[in-house]
């Protein structure tokens, strides 16, 4: 897909899609610094979109490892399914499926959702299932245009560290979160 039928779609599509651009190399590499990529990990990527992101966690995958990416976007899953390498499972569904995927199996998930764009009950349900599926030690990424979330990411993950990309367009919010057995999820996230 050339980028200005990227743009097209996401114009055609902005609540589901979120951005214009794809994310920058700066911002990917934001995103996987600290991940343990020497190990055999199990990844989960919410939101591939068109696997800017996806590339570059492939790149520093050992080959044992697998990434899940989830994306319902069709035109961007066809742009996904271009990406030729047998670590990457690409999920052709919405993330309210996520369900179907074993707890505690992933040791990250970074997900590229565009939780403005998403209604409080769906972010509280993608927030439990993200949970559920990390590792006691897991790690979840999560970026974001503004700090709109972060308070409620923190509440429920409670170690949330922000770091900031200036170099994406736009700009970039990143919410880094080491899991620990400290605090239970707090659901209904949102008030009702």
């Amino acid at each position: 897909m050339k980028k200005s039928n990227i743009t097209l779609e996401a114009v055609k599509n902005m609540k589901q899609v979120g951005s214009i651009v794809s994310s920058s190399i700066f911002l990917t590499k934001k995103i996987t610094k600290g991940i343990d990529f020497s190990r055999k990990i199990n990844v989960l990527e919410l939101g591939a979109g068109t696997g800017a992101i996806t590339r570059g966690i492939l790149n520093e995958m050992s080959h044992n490892s697998v990434l899940y990416s989830y994306e319902n976007n069709a035109n961007l899953v066809h742009t996904l399914r271009g990406i030729n390498d047998k670590r990457l499972i690409i999920k052709s569904e919405c993330v309210s499926k996520l369900n179907n995927l074993p707890d505690g199996f992933f040791d990250v998930v970074v997900s590229s959702l565009p939780l403005s764009n998403l209604s409080d009950d769906f972010k509280s349900n993608v927030y439990r299932d993200i949970r559920s599926k990390l590792t006691k030690s897991g790690t979840y990424i999560q970026y974001q245009y503004s700090l709109s979330d972060y308070k409620n990411i923190e509440r429920l993950f409670k170690n949330c560290k922000v770091d900031f990309c200036l170099l994406n367009l736009p700009p970039a919010f990143i919410y880094k979160v080491e899991m620990t057995n400290e605090g239970a999820p707090e659901f209904p996230l949102f008030a009702q």
